[in-house]
């Protein structure tokens, strides 16, 4: 329940506390005197877009704080839990909206910074405004079948089939593309066949054409390898070669030896010189030995090569890429032949998603047409309180003929209403006037807003199209909901007014150019003069007040 409301600088309101109370509280004052500014003010501070131009003029910021106790509010209260923005230390939630000049907008519950989602979705489970043109929606199938949804508690299985529904589009939009890309798909399976074919066939080896590039070198220069190896060999071998020279050296160091110490390790280097020049002699012979001339082998080679670089160049590649994209191209068919297989899952998840979806939108009709009896009786019932004796209501559900699911069932949902005996009803956009489908609004809004857990409704001037002894009828139905709910309800009607329990008087003063709103909450006394002047005008007589007076003992 909301239990107060501060307002600083918003349009015409310089500052402004409000307590409110449980039960039905009327809002009423002269045309544009500022009753919808506190309703706007709510619809702020629960989460609704603002704009710069409500900052009242010669300040940086408007600020809106609401006080709310939550000892009914179950829903909003495990919202806040789930939050971690709920303050255990009382039972009430504190929920602030700040604007700022530069177009910023903060929002607060219980004094933690929140997005302005959050403070919406609480608003939500808080606050249930029902706006002046609200009967306008009424026409619109959307709100008539969320209407029926709403009465017979309908949530929880629509999400469900909701829920199928979107698995089973996505399914289904995937399959689509899929078989939509079939041709293109075999074209492309066939090219990649050729492909591979092309590269199995050549069989290209990883590292075979650096090893190729290698042998192709050494069988191109056999002659040059083999003539130079020769000369080194000569080298170190022949007569005054490294290997005599290394010998004599020897020796001439062991004569040394004899004779006198030698420096350091120079017997033991040239030793060890001498072997690795015979090691490396040896190497080197067993090298020229294995170097053939053979022209065919390396033909060969030059036409591997040539086949290799040609193919390369045909797929943009390096010829040492080749082994690689073979694979590539493998793993690309493999995928594209598996796809038959994926359009069978698909198809088989479409079926399973349809059939899950049938058995809930059947469950989803069964429960629509077991509520639109009790829904029609009820609205109709309080239709004819509302001076529309002979009034009949009802709902028409229709089965949509495509075989496909949908988003919301097996059915359209349409209002229907007839307002005289003998009179065929007819769609609620052709058959009700504006004042009768102000009254149709009401008595929907009585007979639905029971189901709901919201515990504060607004009505921001529903009556409108509605006097004289209807009037009347809604007020009474309105307290009716007062002694359940929070009402709030800006009214222009003093039959409306006269039977809230509480009544808070807007007025608009005007001081030193200035202009500003306040919210008085009524004595009894009040009250008589306020529905007075609403009865009679500006000018109230004593016939007037003596009305006004019996309207509120009455």
């Amino acid at each position: 329940m909301l239990t107060s409301v501060h307002i600083r600088h918003l349009v015409t309101i310089e500052e402004l506390s409000l307590e409110l109370d449980s039960g039905m509280s009327a809002l009423t004052g002269e045309t544009g005197a500022g009753k919808s500014i506190l309703i706007d003010s709510l619809g702020l501070v629960l989460g609704d877009k603002a704009d710069i131009s409500l900052i009242r003029s010669g300040h940086e910021k408007a600020e809106i704080t609401a006080a709310f106790d939550l000892t009914d509010s179950s829903e909003a209260k495990q919202w806040l839990h789930e939050q971690e923005l709920l303050d255990d230390s009382c039972g009430d939630c504190l929920v602030r909206r700040v604007l700022t000049i530069k177009g910023r907008s903060r929002a607060f519950i219980n004094n933690i910074p929140v997005t302005l989602a959050s403070l919406a979705r609480l608003g939500e489970k808080l606050v249930d405004i029902h706006g002046q043109h609200a009967h306008q929606s009424l026409l619109k199938a959307p709100y008539q079948r969320a209407l029926l949804d709403a009465y017979a508690g309908n949530e929880e299985l629509l999400n469900k089939l909701q829920h199928q529904w979107r698995q089973w589009n996505t399914a289904a939009r995937e399959l689509s593309n899929l078989q939509m890309k079939q041709q293109d798909r075999r074209s492309h399976i066939e090219l990649l066949r050729f492909q591979i074919e092309e590269l199995e066939n050549l069989a290209v080896e990883e590292h075979e054409w650096r090893q190729l590039e290698s042998e192709q070198r050494r069988l191109s220069n056999a002659s040059l390898l083999r003539e130079r190896s020769e000369e080194l060999l000569n080298t170190l071998y022949h007569d005054n070669g490294v290997t005599q020279l290394l010998q004599r050296s020897l020796s001439i160091l062991e004569e040394l030896r004899e004779i006198d110490k030698l420096p350091g390790d120079s017997l033991e280097m040239l030793q060890s010189a001498m072997i690795e020049v015979e090691e490396s002699s040896h190497s080197l012979h067993q090298y020229a030995d294995d170097i053939q001339l053979d022209p065919a082998r390396l033909a060969s080679v030059d036409q591997r090569l040539s086949n290799i670089l040609l193919l390369a160049r045909k797929h943009q590649l390096e010829p040492a890429e080749l082994p690689l994209h073979l694979s590539t191209l493998q793993q690309q068919l493999a995928k594209l032949l598996q796809s038959d297989e994926q359009l069978d899952t698909l198809q088989q998840q479409i079926d399973e998603h349809q059939q899950q979806w049938g058995k809930l939108a059947g469950r989803l009709s069964r429960s629509r047409r077991k509520a639109v009896e009790l829904l029609a009786a009820q609205v109709s019932a309080t239709m004819q309180q509302l001076s529309m004796p002979d009034g009949r209501f009802s709902v028409k559900l229709d089965s949509i003929e495509q075989q496909q699911p949908t988003a919301q069932g097996l059915e359209t949902i349409e209002f229907f209403f007839s307002a005289n005996p003998g009179q065929p009803q007819q769609p609620l956009s052709k058959a009700a006037s504006g004042g009768e489908l102000s009254r149709i609004s009401l008595a929907i809004q009585v007979a639905t807003i029971g189901l709901a857990k919201i515990p504060t409704l607004i009505f921001d001037e529903v009556d409108v199209g509605i006097g004289g002894g209807v009037a009347e009828i809604v007020g009474k139905l309105l307290r009716k909901l007062g002694e359940e709910r929070q009402i709030l309800c800006v009214t222009h009607l003093p039959q409306v007014a006269a039977q809230a329990h509480h009544h808070l008087l807007v007025e608009k003063q005007r001081h030193n150019n200035s202009t500003q709103t306040r919210i008085t909450q009524l004595e009894e006394s009040q009250r008589i003069n306020e529905v007075a002047r609403m009865l009679g005008g500006v000018e109230m007589t004593e016939r007037t007040l003596k009305h006004a007076q019996e309207m509120l003992s009455t």
